[in-house]
């Protein structure tokens, strides 16, 4: 028996004046609701899927129940550094330090035939977490990121203990939540994943790019392969869609939008809709004119958000950004996360108001514009659900 997912029902087909409220993450959300913390003290924020929480599953769907807030489930994603002991050539060593102040560095060793990177994770409490050093410090470290990538992608496409260990934690994930809740997966294009935090700052990111292009293109390639075999992974274990992120035109440039980012995600949107997945793509900050420049169009996106305005984005002409993207994509965000902790809840009713009126006739699912720490304060919560059960176009979950 095939079980109904009524939010997903409605991104392929439903009712345009309908509207969800969705949030970034159902954790932090119902840490807001009931006024806990979405982390333990002491607890490193790296990798926090595989993390303990205060918040369970059970309060996440009560917070559903009780809000009609709804939400998609992450099923998890890949990383080089989830396949330790399963690549001969590759050594990864990971120990957690604790300060005075209730801080936690979490550093990560890997060592390869071509040298050792190294990084720091760190947690202070009350902040969101950060790396204060991240693997591949500059060229010096691209034999040896090099090796991890293409080690870890052959032990992708080759070793069946990899697709095992993966599905078990796809698995693991999913039988969390009920079968009506829809599933994605974590697999970014390999131009964003291979230059962004894990590996490397922005601030190198660049200039590796620029100085190290055959390096690179091979190794986007290599990254491409393997994902492919993991959205199969994916699939099989029951996602839904294939949800990444990509900085807008605070961080890249057009250019490289043009070059990597359209024709990669593309490629990788073909795969997943053979697969029967939908894609849904994060983008935060800058990305008025991406709209404009109809790169979403291009890469064909399902699901898109987060248009954030100012001071945040550059997405100020809501009516005109929604129109230009047109009726097949459905949009999620448009409330900007500095509103969910405004004191003036006034400012976050406004706003709903006016992001219902520029979306009309289109499908677009209320929500924040990123994902954020510390949880927000409730009632910034209950102000956004009590103006759209006002407005009589609230989809309710249940």
């Amino acid at each position: 028996m095939t079980v109904r997912k009524p939010l997903l029902e409605w991104m392929i087909d439903g009712d345009p004046d309908l509207t969800p409220v969705v949030l970034f993450d159902p954790r932090a959300t119902a840490a807001s609701y009931f006024g806990t913390e979405v982390r333990r003290r002491g607890q490193s924020a790296s990798f926090s899927l595989a993390s303990e929480s205060p918040v369970t599953p059970e309060m996440i769907l009560r917070c559903r129940a009780e809000t009609g807030i709804d939400f998609v489930w992450a099923m998890g994603g890949l990383t080089p550094l989830d396949l330790a002991g399963l690549m001969p050539d590759i050594e990864i060593e990971v120990r957690e330090e604790s300060d005075a102040d209730g801080s936690v560095r979490k550093r990560t060793t890997v060592r390869t035939p071509e040298g050792e990177l190294s990084d720091a994770f760190l947690t202070v409490p009350d902040r969101p977490g950060f790396w204060s050093e991240h693997l591949v410090k500059g060229e010096r470290d691209l034999p040896a990121m090099a090796r991890l990538i293409e080690s870890a992608a052959r032990t992708v496409l080759e070793n069946p203990e990899a697709k095992a260990l993966v599905q078990r934690r796809f698995a693991q994930r999913a039988a969390m939540m009920p079968p009506d809740v829809p599933l994605y997966v974590s697999i970014g294009v390999p131009a964003f994943v291979l230059t962004c935090n894990l590996y490397m700052a922005s601030t190198e990111a660049f200039f590796l790019l620029e100085d190290h292009v055959s390096l690179f293109e091979r190794l986007f390639a290599i990254q491409a392969e393997a994902d492919a075999a993991v959205l199969g992974w994916a699939a099989e274990s029951g996602a839904d869609f294939v949800l990444h992120a990509i900085n807008g035109l605070e961080l890249y440039s057009p250019a490289i939008y043009r070059k990597y980012f359209i024709p990669q995600a593309k490629r990788h949107h073909q795969r997943a809709h053979e697969l029967g997945l939908r894609t849904w793509v994060h983008t935060c900050g800058r990305m008025g004119r991406l709209i404009d420049m109809g790169v979403y169009d291009a890469m064909d996106v399902d699901v898109l958000e987060s248009l954030s305005h100012g001071p945040l984005g550059d997405v100020d002409d809501l009516p005109a950004a929604r129109a230009r993207l047109g009726k097949r994509v459905v949009t999620r965000g448009a409330v900007n996360v500095n509103l969910f902790y405004d004191s003036d809840l006034q400012s976050i009713r406004e706003r709903v108001r006016y992001v219902l009126g520029a979306v009309r006739g289109h499908r677009h699912m209320i929500g924040d514009t990123n994902d954020s720490f510390p949880p927000y304060p409730r009632d910034n919560l209950l102000a956004v659900v009590e103006e759209m059960r006002k407005s009589g176009r609230m989809l309710s979950p249940m």
